[in-house]
C-alpha cells in the first residue's frame, strides 16, 4: 500500500476523492431526475468506470513514482485496466444499450472532480505563501 508522507498532498488527494464521490452522487440523483432511472443508470456506469481508472491510476502511479522504476507489471495492470473500461463501455453501449448521453454525462465526472476541486486548494496559510 502507497503512503504519502506530504500533508498538503494527502489533503489534496482526499479533496480530491471526496469532490469526485459528490460528484457522482450528484450527478446520478440529477440524471434521475432529468431523464428517469434508464438515464441514471448509465450515468452510475460512466461514474463507475470513471472511478475504477481513476483510483487505480491513483494507486499505479504512486507505485511508479514511488518506487522510481518502470515494472513490467505496473504496465500490464494499466493496460487491462484501459482493456476493462473499453470492454464495459462496449457492453453498456451494445448490448445493454444505455443511454449514450447519460454514459457520456457519468465519464465526465473526473473532469468536474478536478475543477470542483480546485475551488477547495490549500489557502496561501497553508502552502506557505
Amino acid at each position: 500500500m502507497m503512503s504519502i508522507k506530504d500533508p498538503i498532498e494527502k489533503k489534496r488527494i482526499f479533496h480530491l476523492n471526496l469532490s469526485l464521490f459528490a460528484i457522482f452522487v450528484a450527478l446520478v440523483g440529477g440524471g434521475y431526475a432529468y431523464g428517469g432511472v434508464d438515464f441514471a443508470k448509465a450515468t452510475l456506469v460512466g461514474c463507475v468506470i470513471v472511478a475504477i481508472n481513476f483510483f487505480l491510476s491513483q494507486r499505479l502511479l504512486g507505485r511508479l513514482l514511488l518506487e522510481k522504476k518502470m515494472q513490467a507489471a505496473l504496465l500490464l495492470s494499466y493496460l487491462f485496466k484501459f482493456a476493462l473500461s473499453v470492454g464495459i463501455l462496449f457492453m453498456a453501449v451494445t448490448r445493454w444499450k444505455m443511454d449514450v448521453i447519460g454514459l457520456m454525462l457519468g465519464l465526465s465526472s473526473i473532469f468536474l472532480s478536478v475543477v470542483l476541486s480546485t475551488f477547495f486548494r490549500a489557502t496561501p496559510e497553508e502552502s506557505g505563501d
